[in-house]
């Protein structure tokens, strides 16, 4: 088990939760993008051409899910870095990590729009 005062297991912890943030804003980019073309599609669309646009549009609910899953493993290891820091003297603001970790548990969907429950329930109905 390693030693949760040593500094390397704090930048361990810090660069793991660098590269979920990273993950979520690249994924909530490449969504916006393709959702964004796909409406400019959908303007001129005949109707059999709409419905595969439509299910293009769900197919991107992945984000939505995935950066939900992303959100509770960087809460978590989050979590485990304040715990860690604890025990480092001279470690990181504790308080401001929890003050943001607990921000993200009021607001975890914030940062994107997601899905409306129309949608999910379309999604789960298989339509």
């Amino acid at each position: 088990m390693a030693n949760t005062s040593d500094p390397r297991v704090v930048a361990a912890l810090g660069a793991a939760v660098k590269q979920i943030e990273g993950a979520i804003a690249d994924t909530e980019r490449g969504v916006d993008r393709i959702l964004g073309l796909v409406e400019l599609l959908m303007e001129r669309a005949d109707k059999d051409a709409y419905l595969k646009l439509e299910g293009i549009m769900e197919a991107c609910s992945f984000q939505d899910l995935a950066g939900q899953k992303l959100r509770k493993i960087e809460r978590l290891l989050e979590h485990l870095q304040t715990k860690t820091l604890i025990t480092v003297p001279g470690g990181l603001d504790v308080a401001r990590a929890q003050a943001t970790a607990a921000e993200r548990d009021v607001h975890p969907a914030a940062s994107s729009p997601g899905l409306s429950q129309e949608q999910v329930d379309r999604l789960l109905k298989g339509g």
